[in-house]
């Protein structure tokens, strides 16, 4: 089984352009389940389902953004509204949660985007804290995977929240270097997290500032690993990683899908 997650960049930019590279990327990478972020039209919604070949969509409503696309059909939905909002926000921030019925059972998947800016970590740490109980209301004693845009980097106060919980963050599963290589004294840390220039030829970083969409915010968000696929327990279909790997990080001249890179995690059958 194959889980995509990426922030989509609202409308912005060339999008229409931007869209076509995000269509030629699902063709490509091919996942059973994708979790988008920043999708808050809800026509165009529809249109990303008709135009990608998926024959399922799920919405959570033009307030939250979070869709999902899924070759598998969905059993249930539900929408957390948080409680925590940054001081610096005027709207609320989401998680939404679907059930789909897979060759291999039923399973719950979650989507979240969490406040973004550096002085908004005492939301994130809240936002978290609702996400995790609200996750294991919902999904019960089966594992889950949760995805989206956490606007933090590994290390952080709300990541090692979600660790302790017994989360495992699939990327750093499948690519154990890149844990020493975030934390350690080869990471250039910033104020609320670590970022780095040199990759060892290796892609982690999602937000990226050789992406110019993400260079042109460079004075508000360092580079970072921002965008996550989690699993709430290393069971049954996501008890063994295959691989996980970052996505859409690549221009078609000076177009690039989206301001964020994804995240792609393949779970192995057996």
């Amino acid at each position: 089984m194959k889980i995509l997650t990426l922030n989509t960049w609202q409308e912005r930019g060339p999008w229409r352009e931007r869209w076509d590279l995000i269509f030629r990327g699902l063709k490509e990478y091919a996942p059973d389940i994708a979790g988008f972020q920043e999708v808050f039209n809800m026509e165009w919604a529809e249109l990303i389902r008709e135009r990608s070949g998926y024959p399922w969509l799920c919405v959570s409503g033009e307030h939250s953004g979070l869709i999902f696309l899924s070759k598998y059909p969905p059993v249930g939905q539900e929408c957390l509204i948080m409680k925590t909002r940054s001081p610096l926000e005027e709207y609320r921030r989401y998680a939404f949660g679907a059930m789909f019925e897979t060759p291999r059972g039923k399973v719950p998947c979650f989507n979240t985007h969490l406040s973004w800016q550096v002085s908004d970590e005492p939301a994130r740490v809240g936002q978290v804290k609702e996400l995790d109980e609200w996750v294991r209301e919902k999904a019960g004693l089966s594992p889950a995977v949760v995805m989206g845009d956490f606007n933090t980097a590994p290390g952080t106060a709300p990541i090692h929240f979600l660790t302790s919980r017994g989360w495992s963050d699939t990327f750093e599963q499948a690519n154990p270097w890149v844990r020493d290589f975030e934390l350690s004294g080869g990471a250039r840390q910033s104020p609320d997290g670590f970022s780095n220039s040199q990759r060892k030829g290796k892609a982690y970083l999602t937000w990226d500032y050789k992406n110019p969409y993400a260079e042109k915010e460079r004075d508000k968000m360092a580079e970072r690993r921002i965008d996550y696929i989690f699993v709430t327990r290393r069971d049954g279909p996501f008890s063994r990683i295959r691989s996980s790997r970052v996505v859409f990080d690549s221009p078609e001249g000076e177009v690039w899908p989206s301001d964020h890179f994804g995240v792609l995690t393949e779970f192995s059958n057996g």
